[in-house]
């Protein structure tokens, strides 16, 4: 097959992609809150490329071969300063009593938020073709105190096959790419109550039959993912449309009997289909010594919103991107700033020959039960690449 047939196919591909779109049901995005991104203002997506394409624009399979063997993700939510981990770390041994425990977790809940995620994965991108397979895991507890706090739980296990076709056009390098994806979602059927779990565990007794009764919801599901991406130089744009999916049923089961039976539910009644999730951005990244390499980013995950805010009030159209800078010293340190969405962010990567290691503190905007404006965590990554 010549280049201009492959690109023929895969634009009826990404034009037939759009035709299948339906209006978003229920189901949010889930993707990493990895270090390296998050430490950047989140501004990886529509310039994503290596591993991080598995999650962002496939047009990023065009660039250099990267082999991974395992990248680990682990990411807190609370706020990152001495007094919240001391009472943490005191609620955790059962230092406080019941009452004093239940009001600095209900504190926390309601300033911040409460929660923990993390992911696994592998896989190879580059020379036009990504193949990968990664499991997330999410959850959160939000809220305006201990007792109404709820709690809800998303897990994603996904299977990744993509390609992207290098193309020259003039002086620009123009990369286009597709992936398709199976996956298995696994959600609380319905927010948990925290304060029931919350108290088995301050109590030290019926933890195991409280969790046991709890909902969940699962199924499998293919989606599409397209994206381009153009550079000239130093400079690069790029256009990601993820999560065009097609309807796929989910069933209902319980902790308790996932756990008796080890039997993952296979679908069921209830109808569900992705929500398609868009993103644009720029970028630019030189050396300017031997030593020393800048890049900047920029991206907007609600193009739309953005240009009808810009022609009414500019300033306020900036507080809804995603931009980060970042610093690369001797290929080996890399120092990270980002803001993300009106909040900063700040990380720190080694890249140390096959590992690499990443840490980052984050804010993001809320949309949930909180009454805070925004959230804060602590997020730390580990990669074996070659």
């Amino acid at each position: 097959m010549n280049k201009r047939v492959a690109l023929a196919v895969l634009c009826t591909i990404i034009l037939a992609s759009g035709a299948i779109a339906q209006p978003p049901l229920t189901l949010a995005e889930l993707y990493p809150k990895d270090a390296r991104s998050m430490g950047m203002g989140g501004s990886f997506r529509s310039l994503a490329s290596g591993y991080q394409a598995f999650f962002g624009n496939p047009a990023g399979f065009s660039g250099p071969a990267t082999l991974t063997f395992a990248d680990l993700s682990a990411w807190g939510y609370f706020r990152p300063n001495p007094s919240t981990i001391q009472d943490l770390a005191a609620i955790a041994q059962g230092d406080l009593a019941s009452a004093d425990a239940k009001a600095r977790l209900g504190d926390i809940i309601a300033k911040n938020g409460l929660g923990a995620g993390s992911s696994f994965g592998l896989g190879w991108s580059g020379k036009g073709f990504g193949l990968g397979l990664n499991f997330v895991s999410d959850s959160l507890a939000t809220g305006t105190d201990y007792d109404d706090a709820l709690t809800l739980v998303r897990n994603q296990a996904n299977a990744i096959v993509g390609i992207a076709l290098p193309l020259e056009l003039g002086p620009f390098a123009f990369n286009l790419g597709i992936d398709v994806r199976a996956f298995y979602r696994l959600d609380s059927g319905s927010a948990w109550p925290f304060a029931a779990l919350a108290d088995a565990f301050i109590d030290g007794s019926g933890f195991n039959s409280r969790i046991g009764s709890l909902p969940l919801s699962g199924g499998f599901g293919l989606a599409v993912d397209s994206g381009a991406i153009l550079a000239l130089g130093p400079f690069s744009a790029g256009v990601m449309i993820r999560d065009y999916g097609y309807e796929f049923s989910m069933g209902d089961t319980t902790v308790g009997d996932l756990a008796d039976t080890l039997e993952l539910p296979p679908g069921g009644d209830s109808s569900y289909r992705l929500v398609p999730h868009y993103a644009v951005g720029m970028g630019l990244s030189f050396k300017t010594s031997k030593a020393v390499g800048l890049s900047f980013s920029v991206e907007s995950d609600d193009p739309r919103k953005f240009a009808e805010l810009a022609q009414s009030d500019f300033g306020a159209s900036l507080e809804t991107l995603h931009s980060g800078v970042q610093i690369e010293l001797l290929k080996i340190v890399a120092l990270r700033g980002g803001y993300n969405q009106g909040l900063l962010s700040f990380g720190l990567g080694l890249d140390l020959a096959l590992i690499e290691i990443d840490a980052a503190i984050f804010s993001e905007p809320l949309a949930d039960l909180s009454g805070s404006p925004s959230r804060s965590g602590l997020a730390i990554q580990a990669a074996l690449r070659f």
